[in-house]
């Protein structure tokens, strides 16, 4: 089922593979987390080649983790301290390197070390810069902390969802803000590049999350703010908030099957209704529902009607029945997946969704293969995760500096690497039960097992 990647554990700093429609592309991320370092990863998979900063004396909170096992793949790591003189000079020589700098601190925390955008366009001309931040770079709120639910609060996502019109506002998992951003950083990233191709001149793009979620509502804003009494006001139901069911469309839901699943079905839009309003039992189109409809809103008599023959309907049929009638009909359906679905299906299979490469840490891992799949230029997946700063002597030797300059900044702390073992220590993977097989996996690493308490 899993495709075995024929990565490498590590990839040298001056032999990355040629790959990808992104070949030659080179991009420093220097923020943590998910919502900007995550278009690290989407571009590293497309053939770029990413250098991932961290400072030395705090490493990512998802290194330690699957997730920097699975989101890292490919990249490079390096350990940097703006703060300090040595750290903003290999900060600059990054700068200097790259085609495209993603950051994703406190707004106005570079500018304030004297690395603002126009110092650093002293530096690199066509420089394309992306500042991630949860509530932009300017505004009132620009200072305040964000997580991935503050994108999802702040900018509207939340108050459409909700199991009820009477029930509280729902957030999305898995950090729906937090990947959805890092999506739109990729692109203005890449569209940035492509304009400092033509131009010969960068550009500096404003991210910040809760403008991402916020331009994700659809036609919701131009109804709520035009429309007199266009929303509810404070107390009052919220007509969004339908859990599974469409607030509009009848019939545009998830429904319970007869051996116990959950099948959504979008009997919606005119092919859809016209085949699909029979097999449920609504009768002749043109006669007991309108010629061409596409579809009835949910709060109609005719809708209600609808609804309820098709709860009926997919409540006396079983998912794969269900499957079978509405797939032959070119009705839209799609049962609920699981991790056992997802594991057994042909679809992922056939497409390589999932896939098996080794890991520094982990070991023999299992998960998500790379998307979008390039017919010419595919991307690929060529070297497990970093450590932590695991390249710094080969970035630092490669931009110029002497062994002595590299073992003088490891001596005063402007430089930080971990092996394996470290960061498997460090970061606690056996008490925090981040190993599935922890004695193996722990002894693979040269580690005690229990683990020694000090």
């Amino acid at each position: 089922m899993f495709k075995q990647i024929d990565n490498k554990l590590t990839q040298s700093w001056n032999e990355y593979p040629q790959f990808g429609v992104l070949q030659g592309v080179k991009v420093f991320v220097s923020g943590t987390n998910i919502a900007g370092p995550f278009a690290g990863c989407l571009m590293a998979e497309m053939g770029a080649k990413v250098l991932q900063a961290e400072s030395p004396n705090i490493a990512c909170q998802t290194r330690g983790t699957t997730a920097w096992a699975q989101c890292h793949r490919n990249e490079y790591s390096v350990t940097i301290d703006v703060s300090k003189p040595k750290g903003k000079k290999f900060f600059l020589k990054c700068i200097e390197w790259a085609d495209i700098w993603i950051e994703a601190g406190r707004p106005g925390s570079y500018a304030k070390r004297g690395l603002s955008d126009s110092v650093l366009w002293q530096h690199n001309k066509a420089l394309t810069i992306v500042h991630v931040s949860g509530y932009g770079q300017f505004g009132p709120y620009k200072d305040k902390a964000s997580y991935d639910v503050s994108g999802q609060a702040m900018g509207g996502y939340m108050y459409m969802n909700g199991v009820s019109p009477t029930s509280s506002p729902l957030k999305v998992n898995p950090y729906l803000s937090d990947y959805v951003t890092a999506y739109n950083a990729c692109m203005v990233a890449l569209a940035g590049y492509i304009n400092a191709q033509k131009t010969g001149e960068g550009d500096s793009c404003d991210v910040a999350q809760y403008d991402t979620m916020f331009r994700l509502l659809d036609y919701y804003p131009a109804k709520w703010f035009n429309y007199p009494n266009g929303y509810p006001k404070a107390g009052e139901p919220v007509p969004y908030r339908t859990g599974n069911k469409h607030d509009m469309a009848c019939c545009f839901s998830f429904y319970d099957t007869k051996d116990g699943g959950s099948m959504f079905v979008a009997i919606a839009g005119q092919g859809p209704v016209s085949r699909g309003y029979p097999i449920i039992g609504m009768g002749k189109q043109g006669v007991d529902f309108p010629d061409k409809c596409t579809g009835i809103p949910l709060y109609d008599p005719l809708g209600q009607k609808a609804e309820r023959l098709c709860e009926k309907f997919c409540a006396e049929h079983t998912c794969d029945e269900l499957e079978a009638i509405f797939n032959k009909a070119g009705v839209p359906c799609q049962r609920a997946y699981g991790p056992e679905d997802i594991l057994n299906d042909p679809q992922f299979e056939a497409r390589e969704n999932l896939v098996e490469w080794e890991d520094q840490c982990f070991g023999k891992m299992k998960g998500i293969g790379v998307t979008n799949i390039f017919k010419k230029h595919p991307s690929q997946i060529v070297c497990a995760s970093p450590c932590f700063g695991e390249h710094n002597r080969e970035v630092l030797a490669d931009f110029g500096y002497t062994e002595d300059e590299i073992n003088a900044m490891y001596k005063s702390g402007d430089l930080a690497t971990w092996t394996p073992k470290q960061t498997a220590i460090n970061k606690q993977y056996v008490e925090w039960r981040f190993f599935w097989d922890p004695e193996n996996q722990a002894k693979r690493l040269g580690m005690d097992y229990p683990p020694k308490r000090g």
